[in-house]
């Protein structure tokens, strides 16, 4: 079935890539349901079809009929669109009114609703990121293919994965209690073990007092305060506590590009960041081949938002607050794990170094003042260059102590813009060159000074396309700006 799955959900990778409009996802989506044994030549996939309810008609995206019978329904949004409550009661209203058990969810990721008898709400029973290789989505396409597909298999399985939901729920108040009590609660597992284990050799008391004296500490693996992680000045530990005495903590703090990053967290999320700002052609796929998954572990340096909401990991392991969430150049949004200790930061520095990053040390910042001599050199931390290519002659002013970039007045640039370039980058464009250039004699010029926080960015804007400022800027003597970047 994976390979079924596989065959499924490609071409709705790719329509995401592309960001398709809604209408042409309608149809992909029909189209795909035919890969299930679903026909649309037997009326058995039905777009936008009129039903009648009593006096009223409601109009699904699709249904889904056999031998004249709903199926049932799937509520469509296009494959970049964020899901609201509003689309699921949407999707619940129609289940409800044609008294369907279930519903499917397909935009963004593919999402299977149960309205189970006597729930208020109906229950979100899979969810499943647009991925190839998801064992998920091989049950997905199992249980909805039209040869199999049965009401009662359904239900079945929509009520397996609310017992297994109460079950991990169970199991959480358990951990939950013993966290909230572990001196008391281990001292009492640990008493019985050790008496027998040693069988004699010494009394219960003399176990007892023991135990007393040693101190049980337990906690989750992703404590509250590391679910919060954020850039500020508190020194966040490990995550590798357990149930343990605490271990010695890693104190080694990481500057990237002189960014001091108060925990280790914070430095992967900074590298990770900086690259796909220098990086802006990269697609997903790109991305997790700089950066794979065993540099960290079990789960990954990246991973995308629909895996972690798949994985019900939103809040913790990641960074998934709004303002640290990235995103490729082919539209997938995907965050940086926080799960870093002593034992896999090494390998992450060493590929950092690699990439062309200054990175530092706490135990060595004084030997910082030597690094920074090339860029002392420079007149008031200031580097000239100019960006040619293609007909722009650009002209700016490179900083290097913050690392920003001002687009001089009189800078000739390219008007036009790339295929590349789409949703919010296209529009953040278009409004910079409303706002900061004017045409003359049928050319395009820079009629203010405007500052850009990074080269990159400065040259994306002079180039209408993909480009890593490090590079096509050059200094008076040809120099790449890469060769002040480390200072």
């Amino acid at each position: 079935m994976l390979e079924k799955w596989n065959q499924f959900v490609y071409d709705l990778i790719e329509s995401k890539a592309k960001n398709i409009e809604e209408e042409p996802y309608h149809a992909l989506i029909e189209n795909q349901m035919q890969l299930l044994g679903w026909a649309k030549y037997r009326k058995e996939i039905l777009h936008k079809q009129n039903v009648a309810i009593g006096r009223t008609y409601i109009q699904p995206d699709i249904l889904i009929e056999k031998d004249g019978e709903v199926q049932f329904v799937i509520e469509v949004k296009r494959p970049v669109y964020t899901q609201t409550k509003k689309d699921i009661d949407q999707l619940v209203s129609y289940i409800r009114q044609m008294k369907q058990k279930v519903g499917i969810y397909i935009g963004e990721h593919i999402e299977v609703f149960y309205d189970k008898p006597g729930e208020k709400e109906a229950i979100s029973v899979i969810t499943i990121p647009l991925e190839l290789d998801n064992k998920r989505g091989a049950r997905f396409v199992d249980l909805f293919s039209r040869e199999k597909f049965t009401e009662q298999s359904i239900v079945s399985f929509c009520e397996e994965c609310i017992e297994e939901k109460h079950r991990q729920e169970n199991l959480n108040k358990v951990k939950e209690s013993l966290i909230s009590d572990a001196q008391t609660q281990i001292m009492e597992a640990l008493k019985p073990y050790l008496v027998e284990k040693y069988n004699g050799t010494f009394t219960e008391e003399e176990i007892q007092d023991m135990l007393s004296s040693v101190h049980f500490n337990a906690s989750t693996n992703v404590d509250e305060q590391q679910k919060k992680e954020s850039y500020s000045t508190t020194s966040i530990p490990s995550t590798e506590d357990s149930l343990s005495v605490k271990r010695p903590n890693d104190p080694t703090k990481y500057s990237i590009n002189g960014f001091n990053c108060p925990t280790k967290g914070i430095f992967v999320h900074m590298l990770v960041k900086e690259y796909v700002h220098q990086h802006p052609e990269k697609t997903y796929d790109e991305l997790e081949h700089v950066f794979p998954a065993k540099l960290q572990g079990s789960c990954g340096v990246i991973r995308t938002l629909d895996y972690i909401c798949a994985k019900k990991y939103k809040g913790r392991r990641y960074f998934t607050e709004a303002d640290k969430v990235l995103q490729s150049s082919d539209g997938i949004k995907f965050a940086v794990s926080t799960q870093w200790s002593v034992h896999n930061i090494p390998d992450v520095v060493k590929l950092a170094k690699e990439l062309g990053f200054n990175v530092t040390t706490s135990e060595d910042q004084h030997t910082l003042s030597s690094n920074k001599d090339f860029a002392l050199k420079a007149e008031n931390n200031k580097i000239h260059c100019i960006l040619t290519r293609g007909g722009i002659e650009a002209k700016g002013i490179f900083y290097t102590n913050d690392k920003s970039l001002i687009l001089l007045k009189g800078s000739k640039i390219n008007p036009y813009n790339s295929q590349s370039f789409t949703g919010k980058d296209l529009e953040k464009r278009k409004k910079q060159l409303e706002q900061y250039t004017e045409e003359n004699n049928g050319c395009v010029y820079v009629k203010e000074d405007v500052i850009f926080e990074t080269p990159s960015g400065a040259s994306v804007f002079c180039v209408g396309s993909s480009s890593n400022g490090w590079k096509d800027w050059k200094d008076e003597h040809g120099n790449e700006l890469m060769k002040y970047r480390g200072n």
